[in-house]
């Protein structure tokens, strides 16, 4: 007669786990019309026509070295970041080009600028490495591949490297 014992506490769970069950059923499910899919924000892709680094053409802005497809958001940080640099702020030129890289990845240009940033922070191990990362991306950019080549080699120079300075200035055309 022990198991009767809980037979008055068994009853209202019975009809607590049968309303939960018929509460969950009772939810309409959407149909596919009704489901809305997020769309990923715009600066997290690369628009699908911009055209790859080996391909890109310089714009009106050639002698800057900008490339056509830079979004206004890079342009004004990239803007910035030469302003902050002529003032001397060289740690806030570093940190909006890092911005800017964040926008735009692939860009040889943004590379290449904040190599000059941690070169002139005396960074030469830095900057070597990020105009090396430039010169990946810049493929087929001559000015800006011979200006990294100056920057390894000004690096080198820092570092006390002579002769891997010379091989650099060699491959700048200097």
């Amino acid at each position: 007669m022990q198991p009767m014992r809980f037979v008055p506490l068994a009853l209202p769970l019975l009809a607590l786990t049968a309303c939960v069950q018929v509460a969950i059923r009772e939810e309409p499910v959407p149909s596919s019309q009704e489901i809305v899919k997020p769309t990923p924000p715009v600066h997290d892709q690369e628009p699908a026509h911009a055209p790859t680094p080996s391909t890109s053409r310089p714009s009106s802005r050639a002698t800057e070295g900008r490339s056509v497809s830079a979004p206004p958001a890079v342009m004004a940080l990239l803007d910035e970041a030469q302003a902050s640099s002529s003032a001397g702020r060289l740690d806030n030129a570093a940190a909006t080009l890092e911005r800017a890289i964040r926008i735009q990845p692939r860009s040889a240009l943004l590379w290449q600028r904040l190599a000059e940033v941690r070169l002139q922070q005396h960074q030469p191990d830095l900057a070597e490495n990020l105009a090396k990362k430039s010169n990946l991306l810049a493929r087929g950019q001559g000015a800006l591949t011979r200006k990294n080549w100056q920057i390894i080699a000004d690096a080198r120079r820092q570092k006390g490297d002579a002769e891997g300075a010379a091989d650099a200035d060699a491959k700048a055309g200097r």
